[in-house]
């Protein structure tokens, strides 16, 4: 019984080891030639992620097909080879893309198709993102994530049942995709989305996550900077520096409005209005750093304090960032990481707690940033004003565009942040 049970095993592990390395593209079926070489060069790694894949696919509510073939019929895709796991070259970026059939059928008339795109997302594309992310680290060099799924829906066309192929597509930014994976609440992944690519049939989709639809503010904003459009309203105006829209896209509150009449009078930046600040705001700051303080990391030997700077006054929150992922030697691509994998997560929740009009200008988010491999650090600083910090929380802005609106110091020095170009200029550096 023993032998026949480790031989069962033995079986099973043989089995998922074929049917991972079947769900890797073949070398020759690439045909961008970067992007073939790229697959021959790495074929063994996307093996060991196509093998936790497999895994995680064996557990989805329903079949789901490794393949380049969509829109097709299950009995058809059970007779063709399986394997879909491959770079590809989008917008002159490099992908790791998988492509795939899911074997659910959803009625137009219970779900909307962002609720259709949105249980896909959710019962496909997030656990294969988790996957790859954990499995592809940093020595891979590539732009974004990329996934096609096929599913199917039921429509009723003059009383008779008629079913078609739907295909959802997602591109996800290499450093928003690792993000996503790691985001433990539904503000984090919504904030990922909206910074990624989303396609339904061909047409981009605003996916949102806490409802049928996007509220159309959102989506008026998204659709804008996915197309690189105007509004009819404002096609005289200009886009500012590292965004697609112009500044007159985002719509200012009440917040906004307050410190823009505060700004004509004379700043006070007295220690003694420092000093103010610090026991009105005491309570509200201890809650912060006892609630936060798991995600934030702060800083023992520096408590938050008020400080003026740049004609304001700034909450200054010292924290620690270490990078798990090598960031080489750039300070702009030290900066970047350190802004996507932490300083973001902490921007909403911070903002929560200083809803009601505060009586200072914005925080300043101070991180240290350590990498394992190497000995010294990196001294950042994220100076965001309330009227960005306003905009970010209600998904308005990017994260490039809370940073053109925020300053951003290098060791002291004020410098220019563009993630992308950072982030693209990291994946450069190490092909």
């Amino acid at each position: 019984m023993r032998l026949s049970s480790s031989i069962r095993v033995l079986f099973l592990v043989l089995c998922l080891k074929l049917v991972s390395v079947a769900q890797v593209a073949s070398v020759s079926s690439v045909k961008d030639p970067q992007s073939q070489l790229l697959q021959q060069q790495y074929y063994p790694q996307l093996e060991k992620m196509a093998q936790d894949a497999a895994a995680a696919a064996s557990h989805f509510p329903y079949p789901f097909y490794f393949s380049q073939n969509l829109d097709i019929d299950e009995a058809k895709q059970k007779q063709l080879p399986q394997g879909s796991v491959h770079f590809e070259r989008y917008n002159g970026e490099v992908l790791l893309e998988i492509t795939g059939n899911y074997y659910i059928s959803y009625a137009t008339k219970a779900l909307t198709p962002n609720r259709r795109a949105h249980h896909t997302f959710d019962d496909v594309v997030l656990p294969l993102l988790k996957v790859t992310v954990a499995r592809m680290d940093r020595s891979v060099p590539f732009d974004a994530f990329g996934f096609e799924i096929a599913y199917h829906v039921r429509s009723m066309v003059q009383k008779i049942v008629t079913e078609g192929a739907e295909n959802l597509v997602l591109v996800i930014p290499r450093s928003v995709g690792e993000r996503l994976a790691a985001a433990t609440d539904l503000e984090g992944r919504q904030g990922a989305l909206l910074d990624s690519d989303v396609f339904l049939n061909g047409q981009p989709l605003t996916l949102w996550l806490s409802g049928d639809e996007a509220p159309l503010d959102v989506k008026n904003h998204y659709l804008a900077r996915r197309r690189g459009e105007k509004p009819l309203d404002i096609q005289s105006a200009d886009p500012e520096p590292g965004s697609l829209v112009s500044s007159s896209l985002i719509p200012e509150s009440e917040l906004a409005k307050k410190i823009r009449e505060r700004a004509s009078a004379p700043p006070d930046l007295s220690p003694l209005r420092m000093e103010k600040l610090q026991t009105q705001y005491d309570p509200a700051i201890q809650r912060l750093v006892t609630e936060l303080g798991p995600q934030a990391h702060f800083v023992d030997y520096a408590p938050p304090a008020f400080v003026s700077f740049h004609a304001g006054a700034y909450l200054q929150l010292s924290i620690s960032t270490n990078l798990e992922q090598p960031a080489g030697s750039s300070q702009y691509r030290i900066a970047a990481l350190a802004f996507d994998t932490h300083v973001s997560h902490l921007l909403r929740p911070v903002n929560r707690y200083f809803h009601d009009n505060p009586k200072f200008d914005g925080v300043d988010f101070s991180t240290t940033i350590r990498q394992s491999a190497q000995p010294s650090s990196e001294s950042v600083e994220f100076v965001v004003p309330f009227a960005a910090l306003a905009c970010y929380e209600k998904y308005d802005c990017t994260g490039q565009e809370l940073i053109n609106r925020s300053l951003v110091l290098i060791n002291g020095e004020r410098v220019s942040l563009d993630l992308q170009k950072a982030e693209n200029g990291f994946n450069a550096g190490v092909r």
